[in-house]
């Protein structure tokens, strides 16, 4: 769509590198030489991540809530209009498909918001359970939406400069259709907003014209959500894992019926434990650690950094791992090779499990 192109263009007069999905729709990954600048832009000020990228998949219809309560982890029928929860699609065995949020916009209407290159197979997977329920399904980013973000301190008063009342869901700019909700990355304010596509560049344009508001990509987001202890589809869990691996509590409820998965799901909540489990790691400045890296216990490779962040915080650096389960338990320190001084401390992510 020429709105890619337009929205684009922004990203590339700072020299960033794109990351192109199916239909053309552009991620910006990194810019040249402004992570400390993006960084500090997201713990002070505000920082737009476009995420247009983003399919937006609307179920609308009588029974749309009942329908996605039986494909999805998270309890999605007690949203109430304009909240937000993440969740995820797993398979009959248990594990992970996608990961995705949903978003109850009306009485009778949740949109899955998926991630960047996930779209047409979770669209997929919804169309082929979907048969005789009553329900429409529409990509809102054929003509409609697009996924923008805004984070930081000065997010939600920028918003409001622009008419928001971040109060309310539903909001006009310029005369057509914004939804904004407010889903906090860890402890960092960050709004959501689905903008009408008729807008779009003049939305981007606004917000950039404010004081101590820029673009920030994915390289920058990756540091923050490591920073809260955020684990990311794909680099620190994938589809080889249970959503208990993953830590991911806040993606899955224990108490609704069935859904696809929910059986191995609930045997290992209520009987047993995962093999392996994500966790918060805090590594001291000297050592010499990367994204990747195995760890070791006892002169035993026990596990592996799956993301490590650049932002020095206290004399130490954050990542996430992901180790055997038994260790985690007495928070034993972990090396980075068989013969070295254990140094790494590991604690639980905020969203691990119980």
């Amino acid at each position: 769509m020429e709105i890619y192109k337009k929205i684009d263009a922004i990203h590339l007069k700072l020299r960033c590198n794109i990351q192109e999905f199916e239909g053309g729709a552009g991620l910006p990954t990194s810019y040249s030489d402004r992570l400390a600048e993006e960084i500090n832009l997201l713990l002070h000020g505000c920082g737009l991540f476009d995420l247009k990228a983003c399919w937006l998949i609307a179920l609308n219809g009588t029974d749309a809530g009942i329908f996605l309560q039986g494909m999805v982890t998270s309890d999605v029928l007690q949203l109430e209009i304009g909240q937000i929860q993440s969740s995820l699609i797993c398979g009959n065995k248990g594990k992970i498909l996608h990961h995705l949020e949903i978003f109850r916009s009306q009485e009778q209407e949740w949109i899955v918001i998926c991630d960047p290159g996930e779209g047409r197979a979770v669209g997929t997977i919804l169309d082929n359970f979907h048969i005789r329920e009553d329900l429409e399904m529409r990509l809102l980013n054929s003509g409609e939406m697009l996924r923008i973000d805004l984070l930081g301190p000065d997010a939600g008063k920028n918003l409001e400069k622009l008419g928001c009342d971040l109060q309310k869901t539903n909001w006009k700019f310029e005369d057509f259709s914004i939804l904004t909700v407010k889903f906090n990355l860890g402890k960092l304010p960050r709004f959501i907003n689905l903008v009408h596509i008729n807008v779009l560049e003049n939305f981007v344009a606004k917000i950039l014209n404010k004081e101590n508001a820029d673009l920030t990509g994915l390289e920058a987001f990756d540091e923050i959500r490591i920073l809260e202890g955020i684990p990311r589809f794909g680099v620190d869990y994938s589809t080889g894992n249970f959503p208990q691996e993953a830590g991911l509590g806040d993606h899955i409820s224990f108490k609704k019926g069935c859904y696809i998965g929910q059986e191995p799901h609930a045997r290992m909540y209520h009987r047993g434990h995962p093999n392996w489990l994500s966790v918060w790691l805090k590594l001291p400045e000297k050592s010499e650690a990367s994204s990747g890296d195995a760890l070791f216990h006892n002169a035993k490779e026990i596990g592996k950094i799956t993301s490590l962040g650049s932002y020095l915080t206290n004399g130490n650096f954050l990542g996430i791992a992901m180790i055997r389960q038994e260790l985690t338990e007495e928070k034993t320190t972990l090396a980075l090779a068989a013969d070295s001084l254990p140094m790494i401390e590991q604690k639980a992510l905020p969203t691990t499990i119980l």
